[in-house]
């Protein structure tokens, strides 16, 4: 029986080698992008004249996991929440390359994967106006074959309903799926799914909160990943 790289048995559908993997999807915010410090100049340039105060990166972090139009609800006075919502967008758009990046290796390894004709999409629990912003400005719009957003479900991971819109779209069976993120709402947003997971421990979430997940598999870089799945 193959064991992930955490150790522990895998699941009976999981992908056993790169052969085996047709699908690959990404979540975006601390998987793709590394645009923490970003989002968090954004939200504070989106509330902070509503409420009088900026939340620290810790405080903002925190409030990760509902949409963006929730986190503004949840902070500004109602009659503001459409008036912080664009100025967020307006601060990410502008301030992208100050503040955020592509994880290094990140490009390489989904170029790697097309070129042995596995699917590459991305679901995010980001809204589609900052997806298209990140995946613009990182050089990465054309290539996903699939991306779903906050926008185009009705359950925040881990919710699996994003991840199985995912695979209709791009009619990729559950047995070669696997999904690559940072967070522990990902790894089990995956299991509710019946696709294999992988914690990436170049993004926000902590490794010790992501082992005990039990991830399918669990990848120190992009580099880590392109070695299993090419």
């Amino acid at each position: 029986m193959k064991l992930g790289r955490n150790g522990r048995n895998l699941r009976a559908h999981t992908p056993r080698n790169g052969q085996d993997v047709s699908h690959v999807i990404f979540d975006m915010d601390g998987t793709l992008a590394d645009n923490l410090e970003l989002i968090v100049r954004s939200f504070n340039y989106a509330v902070a004249k509503f409420v009088g105060r900026e939340f620290s990166r810790e405080e903002v972090f925190s409030r990760f996991g509902p949409t963006l139009e929730k986190m503004v609800a949840d902070t500004v006075p109602k009659e503001d929440g459409r008036t912080a919502i664009a100025r967020y967008h307006e601060h990410y758009r502008s301030f992208f390359h100050d503040y955020a990046h592509v994880y290094p290796g990140i490009t390489e390894l989904i170029t790697a994967l097309r070129r042995v004709n596995i699917i590459t999409s991305v679901c995010t629990g980001s809204d589609r106006t900052m997806t298209q912003t990140t995946l613009e400005r990182s050089g990465l719009q054309n290539m996903f074959s699939a991306i779903v957003t906050a926008d185009d479900v009705t359950e925040e991971k881990p919710d699996p309903e994003g991840l199985i819109l995912t695979m209709q779209l791009v009619n990729a069976p559950a047995a070669q799926t696997i999904y690559l993120g940072d967070a522990a709402r990902d790894i089990e947003a995956s299991k509710r799914a019946g696709i294999a997971s992988a914690a990436v421990l170049w993004g926000f979430g902590k490794e010790a909160t992501l082992r005990a997940q039990e991830p399918d598999y669990v990848f120190d870089s992009p580099f880590d990943a392109l070695r299993q799945f090419t």
